[in-house]
């Protein structure tokens, strides 16, 4: 996306970054070039090359996971190591040796617990525990490297593993990916580790176990009725690819490779192409996973990561990925995921159910994708290399976290960083400016200087939020309008213990009922879709946005039209047609803020100084609320608003195991407590067309809350169930949300729409441009009457739009019922 320009007094201010406690010396800047070269597959064929092409792939693999043992020289990763063979300390020293008969581990027993689930997931947690001290086994640095008896007792493991837990002809119990999916990567992983240490017959007996519960990565299970899509077809094809080559099987690394085009079902479920529905990459940057959800922070990386480690694992080899479609994934890199990375981390709006794990939290998954980046890089080539190495030197320069040994990555990966930072050639990429709109997923995310922002909005078409497994169990509301605000001030604020202690019926931006709600813990899987069809919106010229919903809540009990318009410094919220039958209070959510215990800023209600701390009393608010150094909140009068508004300090208690006790991704029982700023919309008992209208100045400084508050450069113009509209007077900028066709002969504030559609006009001084999409999907072609606005011909427009009139102005939109907008510009 290219950024866009925005006024002088808009402009992100200069911070140069200062690298000097960063610069690399000349001898740990060749290491580090020459480590990343060979760890992407595109070191010179000699750095690897034998006789033998699969030993050849098996001593790539292995410095893929283990790096060449320059990272022992790599002052900047020394305290990474020193936690790896902390780990690796404590994990070795709890392991039962010899093997155990009914585990490897106290903690985790795979006999006699009456529950085969979590046998199961007891059996994936060891291999995951095994790799780890393979892991640091293999890696120079570490204080495990190369040690003996350590390497004897994960051979009697691997054994014992083999032949009681995980072997060929079990009945495949409890939940099926780690049995498909995790097992068999970690098995082949540990195999090349240990390679030259694993006897033969183990690794022949491991390796059979994977092929006879994955025989064929195109497919789930041992039969062909259900095709394996995204994440899940990445994760079998890299695994196949290494059971090949631990196996001698060159047939199994075709057959892997393959898979990725997914040749024997024509390409239907290629990774390398574009969809239309269900799962996989859109045209227009949207990535779903498990039919439903928009899901590139979480599978999203998972299948870039493992794309990119397959085509550097094969690069230059006989069994090279060859597709042509990869451009597809090497353009995914800007358009789907770099819009959801903020300063390295990976916004929750698209990570599904793992916002509920305590070790892969925001920034976790954003160096996730920062290293799998950087891993496609070398072997894609110019523009991409470039382009790529600029937005993650980028990243790193903002993130407000470690730059080198990345939490939750391998020292190998840690040394891609490394050599990004080092390369002087490339400059950092500056911080995001732009608005995009993404309507096959129902997102839009817009970034400025002070603030980026996303909403969390669900239809028929996508869900609501995904339970499963035991995990995300408290994520009822988290598709009904949750609205993140990401500020530099608090980099944390999703990330620091934010999911498990807070108000899970009070997440920003959301309408709901005190109704109260069950937890999801239990077996299985789930992705409760929405009611409505309106949902979605649009983007004008890459720098406003529009969102909107047509609510309807989990049991019907509560409907009310939402929209959240997007603007230069600031985010205009409304919500109409409050209405509930439930018999339990109605309220939105404007913000819950989290701090920790005891720093809550100073807060001004009506520009009035507060001092609130948890447990004081709510305090009543009229026109405006400002946490200092985080941003300001102004309520506007207008159509169908009503209810009381109130600011409180609320401090909250939680853990993480509540919210996710899954077997692998489970977390601590250690009571957590945090500080919230909850500001909070009441609308009472059963509601009949009740609604709110607010700004939100995220990162603002109280002035700009204070002069808005006083005078509000927003008009609000429509705030009911059909319409709502806004205009910012400065801009010459209209923007609404119409959920239904207008009344004949009743316009709205001068607009007529025929139907539900997302409507964007920019009035300038020699020209008018509007934009429209249809949320619902449900009309082709749209037509709207724009009443007074004065407009002569068509200078530019996208093909489908046709201009009907001019007095008054009316135009056609032939639409491509995906919720995408069209846009027309008009000289005057």
């Amino acid at each position: 996306m290219t950024p866009i320009t925005l006024p002088h007094d808009l402009e992100a201010p200069l911070s140069p970054f200062d690298l000097s406690p960063f610069e690399l010396n000349r001898r740990t800047l060749l290491t580090l070039m020459g480590a990343a070269a060979v760890f992407a597959g595109t070191a010179p064929a000699a750095a690897v090359a034998s006789e033998d092409p699969l030993a050849d792939l098996i001593a790539r693999r292995r410095l893929m996971l283990a790096g060449d043992g320059s990272a022992a020289a790599v002052p900047e990763l020394a305290e990474a190591l020193k936690a790896m063979s902390g780990s690796a300390a404590a994990t070795w020293k709890s392991m039962i040796t010899p093997s155990g008969t009914s585990g490897l581990w106290a903690d985790l027993p795979l006999a006699g617990i009456g529950s085969a689930a979590d046998a199961t997931g007891n059996m994936g947690v060891s291999f995951n525990r095994i790799y780890e001290l393979a892991l640091a086994y293999s890696t120079a640095g570490s204080e495990q490297h190369g040690d003996t008896p350590l390497a004897e007792d994960l051979v009697s493991a691997l054994s014992y593993l083999s032949t009681t837990a995980y072997k060929a002809g079990m009945r495949a119990a409890g939940n099926w990916w780690f049995w498909e999916i995790g097992v068999p990567r970690r098995a082949a992983d540990i195999l090349v580790l240990l390679h030259d240490l694993v006897p033969g017959e183990l690794r022949t007996s491991l390796m059979a176990a994977a092929r006879y519960f994955t025989p064929d990565p195109n497919w789930r299970g041992r039969g062909t009725g259900f095709a394996e899509t995204g994440a899940n077809r990445t994760d079998k094809a890299l695994s196949c690819a290494l059971r090949g080559i631990l196996d001698g099987r060159p047939d199994e690394i075709a057959l892997a490779r393959d898979a990725l085009s997914d040749t024997v079902g024509g390409g239907r479920n290629s990774v390398f192409g574009y969809v239309t529905s269900g799962d996989g990459f859109y045209t227009d940057g949207s990535f779903v996973q498990h039919s439903y959800l928009p899901y590139v922070g979480t599978y999203g990386v998972v299948t870039l990561g493992g794309i990119a480690e397959i085509l550097g694992l094969l690069g230059g080899s006989g069994w090279d990925v060859t597709d042509p479609k990869k451009s597809v994934v090497l353009d995914a890199v800007e358009a789907s995921y770099a819009p959801f990375i903020w300063n390295g981390r990976m916004m929750d709006a698209v990570r599904g159910r793992a916002v509920s794990r305590q070790k892969n939290p925001d920034y976790v998954d954003g160096a996730a994708a920062l290293t799998a980046i950087l891993l496609l890089a070398p072997g894609a080539g110019e523009p991409y290399r470039g382009r790529y190495l600029a937005l993650v030197k980028g990243w790193l320069q903002r993130a407000s976290l470690t730059l080198y040994g990345l939490l939750g990555q391998s020292i190998a990966k840690s040394l891609l960083v490394t050599s990004a930072l080092a390369d002087t050639a490339v400059a950092a990429a500056p911080a995001p400016l732009y608005t995009k709109a993404f309507g096959d997923q129902d997102r839009l995310v817009h970034h400025r200087p002070a603030f980026s922002s996303v909403v969390n909005i669900s239809s028929k078409r996508i869900g609501r939020y995904e339970w499963g497994n035991f995990e995300n169990n408290l994520g009822w509301y988290q598709g009904d309008g949750m609205t993140f605000y990401y500020i530099p001030a608090a980099p944390d604020q999703y990330s620091a213990d934010f999911w498990p202690t807070v108000d899970p019926y009070r997440l920003p931006g959301t309408t709901v009922t005190a109704e109260p709600r069950v937890s999801g813990a239990a077996n299985g899987t789930g992705i409760p879709r929405a009611f409505q069809a309106f949902a979605g919106g649009l983007d004008l010229d890459g720098r406003w946005g529009i969102q909107g919903m047509d609510h309807l809540n989990f049991n019907k009990t509560l409907g009310a039209r939402k929209s959240w318009f997007f603007l230069d410094d600031k985010v205009v919220c409304l919500g109409a047609g409050i209405t509930s039958a439930s018999g339990h209070e109605v309220f939105t959510t404007v913000d819950n803020r989290s701090f920790a215990p005891g720093t809550v800023p100073e807060i001004r209600t009506d520009s009035r100084n507060r001092v609130l701390a948890a447990g004081s009393a709510a305090v009543k608010v009229k026109r405006s609320v400002h946490i200092m150094g985080h941003g300001g909140y102004v309520f506007l009068p207008g159509e169908n608003v009503s209810g009381d508004i109130d600011v409180q300090v609320i401090r909250r208690t939680g853990d993480w195991k509540t919210i996710n006790s899954g077997s692998d991704t489970g977390g601590s029982d250690e009571v957590k407590t945090r500080d919230y700023v909850t500001i909070t919309h009441h609308h009472g008992t059963n509601p009949q067309g009740g609604g709110y209208a607010y700004v939100a100045f995220p990162g603002a400084e109280h002035s700009v809350t204070f002069t808005e508050s006083d005078e509000p450069t927003i008009e609000v113009l429509a705030n009911n169930a059909v319409a709502q509209m806004i205009r910012d007077g400065s801009q010459g900028l209209l923007l609404a949300n119409f959920f239904a066709a207008t009344a004949a002969g009743q316009p709205v504030q001068g607009v007529t729409s025929s139907g539900p559609c997302s409507l964007a006009v920019h009035q300038e001084k020699d020209r008018v441009t509007v934009a429209l999409s249809d949320p619902s999907r449900t009309q082709s072609p749209a037509q709207v009457t724009l009443d007074g606005v004065a407009a002569n011909a068509v200078v530019e427009s996208d093909p489908g739009v046709t201009l009907l009139s001019t007095s008054p102005l009316t135009l056609e939109f032939a639409l491509d019922g995906h919720g995408h907008a069209k846009r027309v510009v008009l000289s005057r």
